[in-house]
């Protein structure tokens, strides 16, 4: 089964280390468990501002990696996600329309994306590479809690 990402785009509050009020909150917590009982949630999780992270960037050419310390600039920042797991891009689209977000006071944005499947990368490997990448995804799959591609 496809797999997505839902993203929780960052802003002021949640950069600033602010905790939603309580009924939001509970809002989420809801939301949570719907998706849970629904069998379609793999892992889901929230984020630390980005005061306390580290961006590594690699500049090519050889050159060593670049650290940079956060805070960056929120419109960059993701403050949490979740993992489905889901049919198709429509379902996944329309758990992502229950997201009890629409009552936040400075509105939100999420970002569904679709992960990369082998189908999607066939044309990118050899037969030896897709064994050995089929075989790890197999275990991380296990791991993970992935239903994989029935």
């Amino acid at each position: 089964m496809p797999r997505f990402i839902l993203f929780i785009r960052a802003d002021e509050d949640s950069e600033s280390g602010k905790m939603p009020p309580q009924e939001a909150i509970e809002a989420m917590t809801k939301f949570w468990k719907e998706l849970v009982a629904a069998n379609v949630l793999v892992y889901g999780d929230g984020m630390h501002a980005s005061s306390k992270s580290t961006r590594i960037v690699f500049p090519g050419n050889g050159a060593a990696p670049e650290l940079k310390r956060g805070p960056f600039p929120v419109q960059e920042l993701v403050a949490g996600f979740w993992i489905l797991e889901v049919k198709d891009y429509d379902e996944a689209l329309s758990w992502a329309q229950k997201c009890p977000v629409i009552n936040a006071p400075q509105g939100c944005t999420l970002e569904l994306r679709p992960f990369i499947t082998m189908e999607d990368a066939k044309d990118s490997f050899t037969e030896e590479m897709w064994k050995e990448h089929e075989e790890g995804r197999k275990v991380l799959d296990e791991k993970l809690g992935f239903k994989g591609n029935e």
